[in-house]
């Protein structure tokens, strides 16, 4: 062998970089290596642990000879092949095997094994790749090689812990410090080939026999193009799972938020996944649940229309699709916990068919109700109930009072009928009651049951309330074969009933409907009078007996409909106060004679009272007061000369709310008269502590004055009374000198009727001042 010749040796910068990139992009693979594994199930675990860990052995390889080719003086040399195949085979063997160990087992002894064997393989790597340069002889300095090999399995230790133990591999970690760690070991990774290079010593040998080997700029650009190609597979991998994990994430978010249950299963009914919404929906998780749970659940044949399955106290709506093609033959599962929906369904049809106060069935109910019947022809009877006066107890007791006598007359009603007969609430004071087939013949006798139960006293919050009630009555098919109308008529006959009383039962009678189809059409005309100006005023003079002279006019309300024709009072105002028009109409009159009676002070007349009714439903209300405040002010009436005319049965009900509200009037200024007196049920102790001035007697008293002697004891003992409370009497209907002359004797005070003068319309009352200067003389009268 001939003599050995030592060389020094320098470097070539662009490659010492370019070793130090690789092992930097080398150490970045590792990161996102350990973030996979991390992240992912065993078979994906394996998958990347293969294919990451050879990356990045070869990554470390690479570096290490593109740095042995940046010597300047090892360019001559070649290197053995199968020396230089051992070596990448040992770095890639390690990395695999360090990261197999550490993601198995993540504790401190396997951390520090793992780091031993990837150390030892890098560092194994590198001095077999020295042994493959051939041509020379290679001496090394025990201290650097063993300092190169404790480089080697620190940095491995860096990147396992970093990759597997640190706050990082549970965290996201960011960019520029996945950078960091990369540079970070990248100064490891390549200090640990340098310091090895640094231990050795080369000789050259010559005139050695040639041996099979590979150019140091072949494998310089092998090694550059096979790590360039397996780096750009490696990343490009790595950017279509980040792709694939954000739409699986999207997809696991999309299917995890919706309250649905998706399942995917084997034809057999084995799950392969299931979301959130399923493991919430159902407590047992095995993979056999949908053939054992439910037999439609383990269907072959897929359902694409929902299909509703009672599991329990849940009802549970079900839809399949089949999934097949690209090798799948799966079923996909939406599963849905309808008991909700369906209880909130049933709970908005039970609102929609029954009284939200009575929970009774409502206008809705008993219309279908009656069309089934109709249907197959079953005999119906519709009893009508509807109570009377009920606006105006309704505006005496206000809201919750008027709601609690609702529940206690339903609740009396619901007792009264018959299992087979249904009980319904069409409006606030309105009921019907329905009897089919056989009972339908009873229906006259349950009306009869019905007045007994109502007319008992109702107690509401310590109130004592009595109430009547109207009843209509009409059949099926003997009246009607429409639904519509078997209702209808039953109505017009409660009409028909309250025209003839209170507590009256009235059977739909095909005689009596033209009369009750005028009530009808009254009540619809009656709310657009107001509107269409029908309404008018004319004034009926009052006569003072012991003055001589006018005392006053009384306001009476007077309707010409164009079609209907004239409409008394007697007929119209039963119905504004069954229908609450009441209120409109009785401050339109207040207004309109107030108006009046300021017109005729200005022509000059001497001031006389007028006087104008008040229903029984106004004086009720709450704000009457206020409302007949500022009427007065709006109107400039002298509350002095007004007089309100009140029925007895609205004066002695509900007796505080009374007192307080005459109090107020008294203070006001305005006169109180009783109206009517003699036809209600006041005693003498309410009629004593009452602040009434004037005692009206009903003009039904005077018509048989002189042909029943009772009749005359009982005006004389009603004017008595009046004088002995203190109070003056006026007598309604007086329209004879016999009546008047009688009147004189018993020193009645005032009197008004046809005798002395007509109604009068509002200009002809300043004429009938100025021209009447005496009204009674020598027991006659003059104008």
């Amino acid at each position: 062998m001939d003599p050995v010749v030592e060389h020094s040796m320098s470097h070539n910068l662009f490659l010492v970089v370019l070793s130090y990139m690789i092992a930097a992009v080398s150490a970045y693979a590792a990161i996102e290596l350990a973030r996979r594994v991390n992240s992912t199930n065993r078979t994906a675990q394996n998958m990347w642990i293969l294919a990451g860990g050879a990356t990045l052995g070869l990554g470390i390889w690479a570096m290490h000879f593109i740095a042995m080719l940046a010597h300047e003086g090892l360019r001559p040399v070649t290197y053995s092949m199968p020396l230089v195949f051992l070596s990448v085979v040992i770095a890639m063997a390690g990395c695999i095997l360090g990261f197999l160990i550490v993601s198995r087992h993540t504790t401190r002894p396997t951390l520090i094994g793992a780091g031993l064997l990837m150390g030892i393989s890098i560092a194994s790597m590198h001095y077999v790749g020295m042994a493959a340069i051939q041509g020379v002889t290679i001496a090394y300095h025990t201290g650097l090689a063993l300092l190169s090999l404790a480089i080697a399995i620190t940095a491995s230790l860096g990147a396992l812990w970093i990759g597997f133990f640190s706050k990082y591999a549970k965290e996201k970690i960011h960019m520029e410090l996945k950078i960091f760690f990369s540079l970070l070991m990248g100064v490891a990774i390549f200090g640990m080939h340098y310091v090895g290079m640094l231990s050795a010593s080369f000789t050259f040998l010559t005139d050695t026999p040639a041996a099979i080997g590979i150019e140091p700029s072949l494998l310089a650009w092998l090694v550059t193009g096979i790590t360039t190609l397996l780096f750009a597979i490696f990343f490009l991998s790595l950017t279509l799972d980040r792709h694939l994990r954000r739409r699986e994430l999207i997809q696991a978010t999309i299917l995890d938020s919706t309250t649905d249950a998706v399942v995917t299963t084997t034809k057999d009914g084995v799950i392969q996944y299931a979301n959130t919404a399923f493991y919430r929906l159902f407590d047992r998780t095995e993979d056999q649940f949908f053939q054992d749970y439910h037999a439609a659940l383990s269907i072959q044949q897929p359902f694409y229309e929902a299909r509703r399955l009672e599991m329990g106290e849940s009802t549970i709506e079900v839809t399949a699709y089949p999934l097949q093609g690209e090798r799948m033959d799966q079923i996909l599962w939406f599963l849905r916990d309808v008991s909700e929906t369906i209880a909130s369904q049933r709970l908005v049809e039970h609102m929609a068919y029954h009284d939200a106060l009575t929970d009774l069935p409502n206008r809705h109910k008993l219309e279908r109700i009656l069309a089934e019947h109709i249907r197959i022809e079953d005999p119906v009877a519709c009893l009508y109930i509807d109570i009377d006066r009920w606006r105006f107890m309704s505006d005496m007791l206000g809201h919750h009072g008027s709601d609690q006598l609702a529940l206690q007359i339903a609740d009396r009603l619901q007792h009264t009928i018959h299992p087979d007969d249904i009980l319904t609430r069409v409006g606030s004071s309105e009921f019907i009651i329905l009897l089919f087939d056989k009972r339908s013949t009873l229906a006259k006798q349950k009306a009869e049951k019905c007045i007994k139960a109502i007319s008992q006293p109702f107690d509401i919050d310590g109130t004592t309330v009595e109430l009547t009630m109207s009843a209509g009555i009409s059949h099926f098919p003997k009246d009607t074969t429409s639904a519509d109308e078997l209702v209808q008529y039953a109505r017009l006959a409660v009409h028909e009933s309250k025209r003839t009383g209170k507590n009256q039962i009235k059977e739909f009678e095909e005689e009596s409907r033209q009369q009750i189809l005028r009530t009808v059409e009254i009540e619809k005309a009656l709310a657009q009078a107001l509107d269409r100006s029908e309404f008018s005023l004319v004034y009926q003079p009052k006569v003072s007996l012991t003055q001589n002279r006018l005392e006053g006019v009384e306001a009476l309300l007077r309707w010409h409909h164009p079609v209907l024709g004239h409409v008394g009072p007697d007929e119209f105002i039963p119905i504004a106060e069954n229908t609450g028009l009441i209120h409109q109409i009785g401050t339109w009159v207040l207004r309109e004679s107030c108006l009046a009676w300021v017109r005729w002070q200005k022509t000059g007349v001497k001031p006389f009272t007028l006087s104008v009714n008040v229903s029984p439903l106004q004086f009720a209300r709450e704000d009457f007061v206020d409302t007949l405040q500022a009427t007065l002010d709006a109107t400039g009436m002298d509350p002095m000369f007004l007089e309100l005319e009140v029925t007895e049965s609205s004066m002695l009900s509900y007796e505080q709310s009374t007192r307080e509200k005459l109090a107020q009037l008294h203070q006001f200024g305005i006169m109180i008269s009783l109206d009517d007196f003699g036809t209600g049920y006041s005693s003498f102790r309410q009629l004593r502590e009452l602040p009434v001035q004037v005692l009206k007697i009903d003009r039904s008293f005077i018509v048989n004055l002189f042909t029943d002697r009772n009749q005359e004891a009982i005006v004389r003992s009603m004017i008595q009374l009046g004088h002995n409370l203190g109070m003056k009497v006026l007598m309604e209907g007086v329209e004879t000198s016999d009546q008047l002359e009688w009147l004189l004797n018993e020193q009645c005070d005032y009197v008004q009727g046809y005798y002395f003068s007509r109604p009068l319309r509002e200009k002809e009352v300043v004429k009938h001042v100025k021209s009447v200067t005496t009204y009674i003389e020598f027991g006659k009268t003059r104008a």
